[in-house]
């Protein structure tokens, strides 16, 4: 196990070195130069002497790959410079904004959970019935369904005609409630259809029959050998979507004034502010990587043969 666990780490080493490397120069092609987006921040006057001065000061005189390779090396020590806007090192500004969103998607994780794994095993164990095409309609609606316009909805049902939910801030549990929801959403319609399916298939699979000739029951096949087989693809598809949900964050925290990446990246974008852009496009990367790196060890501890090679 310990081996695939290297294996895997040093396959996705560079992965973010290129998307590093993507963040800093795709940054260079915006329209307005890192140096008059400094002085924009700040309400200076853009002349030619402030410009020559913030090109100085923040090494923007020396070529492209040179600033890269400078950056990356300040990026290895933890060091992802300066918020245009706050003048506070990005690490801290990303530290607390990710903290309300992990909260976020957190709260959203387990309202997938929950919710997806029980409608999933209704609705294959009842397959066909009425239970089931109730939970295949709700699926077909919550993955069409925009987040902005669920949020709103949900904000007007619960916050403004019944008034039992607060409609934004992030002050107390309450204020997670609809937010958290409105994110999983269309996460829930997902892994319930996928995990539905995936139960499905592995009730014709050989290894079922032959558990019912040992001698276990109905019951105890499903338990103890179709689901856990059937969560293999549900949780190789959720180590992409963890990803997804945090940056998936931006309109559901903007819908409901909920502080977080989201709010800070739309706000960071707006000022041109580069070093917040580069941190959260470098972050966001490293947490794909890292949801889809415990993905893979799930799926293997799962499943001893994927970490085999599939050879033993």
């Amino acid at each position: 196990m310990i081996r695939y666990l290297l294996k895997q780490m040093l396959g996705l080493v560079p992965l973010l070195f290129l998307v590093s490397a993507a963040a800093f120069f795709l940054i260079r092609l915006l329209p307005v130069d890192p140096a008059t987006a400094y002085l924009n921040s700040i309400n200076a006057p853009v002349t030619e002497e402030s410009l020559q001065l913030v090109k100085e000061e923040l090494g923007l005189e020396d070529p492209v790959p040179v600033q890269y390779v400078k950056w990356l090396g300040q990026v290895l020590q933890g060091d992802l410079g300066n918020s245009y806007q706050t003048k506070r090192p990005v690490t801290e500004e990303l530290k607390t904004d990710l903290k309300y969103t992990g909260i976020l998607a957190l709260a959203a994780l387990v309202w997938v959970l929950a919710l997806s794994t029980v409608f999933g095993i209704l609705s294959a164990e009842r397959a066909n019935s009425f239970w089931d095409r109730l939970i295949r309609g709700f699926t077909f609606v919550g993955a069409a369904i925009p987040k902005f316009w669920l949020g709103f909805l949900l904000v007007y049902l619960f916050s403004l005609k019944w008034g039992v939910l607060p409609v934004q801030g992030a002050t107390s549990l309450s204020c997670l409630v609809l937010p958290s929801f409105t994110l999983a959403c269309s996460y829930i319609a997902t892994y319930t259809k996928l995990l539905r399916n995936s139960i499905l298939e592995m009730k014709n699979q050989p290894f079922v029959t032959y558990a019912r000739i040992r001698g276990f029951t109905r019951r105890q096949a499903v338990w103890r050998h179709v689901i856990p087989n059937a969560l293999l693809p549900v949780l190789t598809a959720l180590g992409l979507h963890i990803g997804g949900m945090l940056s998936g964050a931006v309109i559901v925290e903007n819908v409901f004034s909920w502080p977080g990446l989201g709010r800070m990246c739309v706000s960071a974008v707006a000022a041109r502010n580069y070093p917040m852009i580069q941190g959260y496009i470098l972050l966001m990367a490293v947490i794909f990587v890292a949801a889809n790196l415990i993905s893979d060890m799930a799926c293997a501890a799962l499943n001893p043969r994927i970490r085999l090679g599939g050879n033993k």
